[in-house]
């Protein structure tokens, strides 16, 4: 995890919809995307905001 957050380089891959997150406000239109990065076997996700380059809610994949 803190690996990917000193240094996110994640994809956001075909299947994982469009950002409508309207409690937080990570919404697309905003530039927010979500983001997949892999180390060592080991998924993690984040949202980026492609306008900002903000970073959050790095969240290991079950």
């Amino acid at each position: 995890m803190e690996e990917v957050k000193a240094n996110p380089q994640g994809k956001t891959p075909a299947r994982i919809p469009p950002m409508s997150d309207t409690k937080n406000g990570w919404l697309a239109k905003d530039g927010w995307v979500k983001r997949v990065q892999n180390i060592n076997k080991v998924e993690i996700h984040y949202i980026e905001n492609t306008r900002t380059g903000e970073k959050t809610d790095f969240k290991f994949k079950d």
